[in-house]
């Protein structure tokens, strides 16, 4: 449990500052009305399946149906933002990208274990 508890600290200051970096600044410099900076919904999203995630994980068969929900999910939140004009495909990328980043940098060891260059 102290494990995962320090996986989910680090990846919440991690995506803090993703956020920081790639939405809050270019929202500074280029004004409240861009549509490429990070998404923020989808960062917050994925940071909640992550937590629900470590319960599913658990029982190995809800793995593949908990994806797909958590897939579903993210593409009605990446859809409405979309709809609503507060987001487009970049800005929702970059919120996606820093989600994925914050999560595996502290798994590494896990992840690099499984892919090799």
């Amino acid at each position: 449990m102290k494990k995962e508890l320090k996986y989910l600290i680090c990846t919440a200051i991690l995506m803090t500052i993703g956020l920081l970096l790639f939405k809050f600044i270019p929202m500074k410099l280029f004004g409240k009305d861009i549509l490429f900076d990070a998404s923020m919904h989808i960062t917050i999203a994925c940071f909640v399946l992550y937590i629900i995630y470590f319960f599913i994980d658990e029982n190995k068969n809800w793995r593949i149906p908990y994806f797909i929900l958590a897939f579903a999910v993210l593409v009605v939140i990446a859809v409405q933002r979309v709809i609503s004009n507060a987001h487009n495909d970049i800005g929702l990328l970059a919120g996606l990208l820093i989600s994925i980043i914050s999560i595996i940098i502290p798994r590494w060891n896990e992840f690099g274990r499984r892919v090799k260059f």
